[in-house]
């Protein structure tokens, strides 16, 4: 529990600091207001680093015979509301950064989590066999922002991506049969007509 409370500091020092205290007028105002609203995501993104851990550390305890199913579950449904909370937070603050503050460092860093996200999302979706066109979607649509913004991709991105076309591009596995079974109907009827000339 030693790693968990300490994240949990980690997101009350992150309010403290930029949930406090007047924010300035002026020229500054709108980086200042940027880097306030970053702050949410990044409060966000720790939530949800906690909540996979408890979501791990309970199955592991269930493994071991320390935890029951309920345990895992609740584990389970904290992380993917997190999940969806750090989903949200994340794209409502680049839909207004990328607009009016695309260059800001802290705009370039929730982009570097938006492709982050969208790797992770095409790697289940490829290692559990899953719809190649929607990871690709989701690869597709991070690699457009960093074009568009004139920013190199990262080579994770390119890499999954570049994977999910491949497997997009493979043929489907053939189902094999069984050695001597017939595997379409014209099998059975050229013997039954064999038998027949006879």
């Amino acid at each position: 529990m030693g790693a968990i409370a300490a994240r949990l500091a980690a997101i009350a020092l992150l309010v403290l600091a930029f949930g406090c205290g007047d924010r300035p007028r002026g020229t500054g105002h709108r980086a200042h207001q940027t880097s306030s609203e970053f702050a949410r995501v990044q409060v966000a993104r720790a939530e949800l680093a906690v909540a996979r851990e408890r979501s791990d550390q309970a199955r592991a305890e269930a493994q071991g015979g320390k935890a029951d199913a309920d345990a895992v579950r609740l584990a389970q449904s904290e992380f993917g509301a997190a999940h969806e909370r750090y989903q949200k937070v994340l794209a409502a603050f680049l839909t207004v950064a990328l607009n009016e503050r695309p260059a800001s460092p802290e705009t370039l860093e929730a982009l570097g989590l938006y492709a982050d996200a969208a790797v992770s999302n095409a790697r289940i979706l490829l290692d559990r066999g899953g719809d190649a066109n929607r990871a690709i979607a989701g690869l597709e649509g991070a690699e457009r922002l960093f074009r568009a913004l004139g920013v190199p991709v990262p080579h994770d991105l390119a890499a999954t991506l570049e994977r999910a076309r491949r497997v997009q591009a493979s043929p489907p596995t053939a189902t094999p049969t069984m050695p001597g079974r017939d595997t379409a109907s014209g099998g059975p009827r050229q013997r039954r007509s064999a038998r027949s000339r006879r």
